[in-house]
């Protein structure tokens, strides 16, 4: 399996961490809902990579390897699919 940080990574050097800009349609699940991330970024104090979400059951952060195996599979598909 390749390695998620690594590839958001890669995915966050050729476009601008904004998924709706660049036409790019993510839909993740939690807790049943469906989350549509809006931008990815990167923290150099905590050496983790984070998506941004929105919507009215939630807004924050979420550090992309604390999502479920699904949807970090999501993630991957997303990044190999726009490197």
């Amino acid at each position: 399996m390749e390695n998620l940080q690594r590839l958001a990574m890669d995915f966050m050097r050729g476009n601008d961490r904004n998924f709706y800009s660049n036409g790019i349609e993510l839909e993740l699940s939690i807790y049943g809902y469906p989350i549509h991330p809006e931008s990815i970024w990167y923290s150099d104090n905590e050496d983790k990579i984070y998506i941004h979400v929105g919507c009215p059951e939630f807004e924050g952060d979420l550090d992309i390897e604390s999502l479920s195996d699904t949807n970090q599979e999501i993630l991957r598909d997303v990044f190999n699919a726009n490197i």
